[in-house]
């Protein structure tokens, strides 16, 4: 997928995780690389932390001690879906997967794993992978 001006060398954002790059951090220079660290940014913020957008993010550790049961995963998917169609609104989600295995909700751990796309290349998906713990810990992986 070509970058948003067809050039590579104008840098769309900075990438996460941080790191060094042809300039002082790691840049994304295409608009599906930025789309996956614009849906970290987004669903790693708690609502009410970003200081004068208190609806920006979501409240995803909050079902780390729901009961496992089936709205679980409808209810995930909801929180998801609605912060990206507001937030990310160039942003296509495909398929968004709750992990509901025993070894997982014995452990208070919560996975969910997402494909995503941008409206002006559906052709193209990325899929990002996050890996909430009790202890308040999350593991982004994909990046």
């Amino acid at each position: 997928m070509a970058n948003l001006f067809g050039r590579d060398d104008i840098a769309l954002g900075i990438a996460l995780p941080f790191g060094s790059g042809r300039s002082n951090f790691k840049l994304n220079y295409t608009t599906l690389d930025q789309a996956r660290t614009n849906i970290v940014n987004l669903l790693l913020t708690d609502k009410g932390e970003r200081f004068m957008q208190p609806q920006f993010g979501t409240n995803l550790k909050r079902f780390i001690f729901e009961p496992n049961t089936r709205d679980l995963t409808s209810m995930v998917r909801t929180e998801i879906m609605d912060a990206v169609k507001f937030w990310l609104p160039y942003v296509k989600l495909g398929p968004v997967r709750v992990d509901r295995s025993i070894e997982n909700i014995d452990q208070y751990k919560l996975v969910i794993e997402l494909n995503f796309s941008v409206i002006d290349d559906i052709t193209q998906f990325k899929s990002v992978t996050f890996k909430f713990g009790s202890d308040g810990s999350v593991t982004v992986m994909n990046m």
